[in-house]
């Protein structure tokens, strides 16, 4: 169904993507690194569980992960562990082996890790993998910041080099995954490497509309194409926000009061992700807020921000400052860059954040 609200697992219940879906199994299958890339609620990890509905696979989910290698060494026992329970054959094969393993304790379903005196060596618990044809997903890996971040790159690194493992790593704040990634840092343990990237663009209107009215299809609600149309507009291809107004309108009569409701709680969450990203950034998380709310407001060029936000501040700003702060949004993936010819504009990519920085 394309309304449930959870990421999708089976092809049937994911709306389109048939050029990202076919590029991510090919790479899969010929690449030892995909990268799968969008701004948040496109359906990223959707894709990914299609796309490996027919491969074992192990799913590490870092939203949210504490930045403390008690807190990632939990998260990779926990999908260690759900991928053993789903995989009882490997897991029968594995157990003797993984007994062997420093840091690992073989219980009678799953494993412990240690992350303290005597540490698991990651590299090591995983090749144990090989051979039975897994796919190591790192699910929104630019969380991991710091020395943690480093780890796993450097084990990401290893297993590029000296193992048969596929790896898949997914990311929604574009900037800061290439960052891990060390697209441009020479001195990062995954620079140079060659890596698959499939990126997930937002709907346009015309699939925005197909794709709410194939949903009431299937869950039988007929509803009146001018408040579709009125949805889309609102909306602007978010998936993760038509399917959430397709549940709605299950809850209550389908109206543009229905659409608004969504976009008022929908926004509640935005602002919410984007104050927990100005919390990183003080002391200038008051600046970058007003040269997010300037874009809102429809300040769209460099020169256009700048004055706007001197009048705010009432000062000059420096030209590297100002860079600075826009770069921060950038790499986030709260704002992206429109370059036409000579001409650049900065856009937040999200239409709820903008709805939600204007009622600030």
């Amino acid at each position: 169904m394309y309304f449930d609200p959870r990421p999708k697992r089976r092809r049937e219940d994911l709306y389109d993507r048939d050029e990202e879906l076919e590029e991510f199994v090919r790479s899969v299958k010929r690449s030892p690194l995909t990268v799968v890339t969008g701004i948040r609620r496109l359906g990223k990890t959707s894709l990914i569980l299609v796309g490996l509905s027919d491969k074992p696979s192990v799913m590490v989910d870092l939203r949210g992960v504490p930045q403390s290698i008690e807190g990632l060494y939990r998260r990779i026992e926990s999908a260690m562990n759900e991928f053993f329970r789903k995989h009882r054959s490997v897991w029968q094969k594995l157990r003797n082996e993984l007994k062997r393993i420093t840091g690992v304790q073989v219980l009678g379903s799953g494993i412990s890790l240690s992350w303290r005196e005597k540490r698991v060596d990651l590299v090591e618990l995983l090749r144990n993998l090989e051979g039975y044809e897994v796919v190591l997903v790192f699910d929104e890996v630019q969380y991991l910041r710091g020395p943690v971040g480093k780890e796993v790159a450097e084990v990401l690194a290893y297993l590029y080099d000296h193992s048969e493992l596929k790896i898949v790593l997914s990311g929604s704040e574009i900037g800061l995954l290439y960052d891990f990634l060390g697209v441009e840092n020479p001195k990062a343990p995954l620079y140079g490497r060659y890596f698959r990237e499939i990126r997930l663009e937002r709907f346009d209107y015309f699939k925005s509309k197909d794709f709410l009215i194939k949903g009431f299809g299937q869950v039988g609600l007929d509803v009146e194409e001018d408040l579709i149309e009125y949805a889309c507009e609102r909306l602007d291809g978010i998936v993760g926000w038509l399917v959430h107004f397709g549940l709605k309108c299950l809850e209550k009569e389908p109206s543009e009061g229905v659409v608004d409701e969504v976009l008022g709680e929908a926004s509640k969450l935005s602002l919410e992700e984007f104050n927990k990203f100005l919390e990183k950034h003080k002391p200038a998380e008051k600046r970058i807020f007003e040269i997010a709310k300037a874009i809102a407001i429809g300040k769209k060029t460099w020169s256009e921000i700048k004055k706007y936000l001197e009048s705010v501040e009432g000062r000059t700003i420096p030209d590297s400052s100002l860079n600075r702060a826009i770069k921060s949004l950038l790499k986030a993936s709260f704002v992206e860059k429109i370059v036409e010819g000579r001409n650049v504009y900065y856009q937040l990519t999200d239409p709820v954040l903008k709805y939600a920085l204007l009622k600030e």
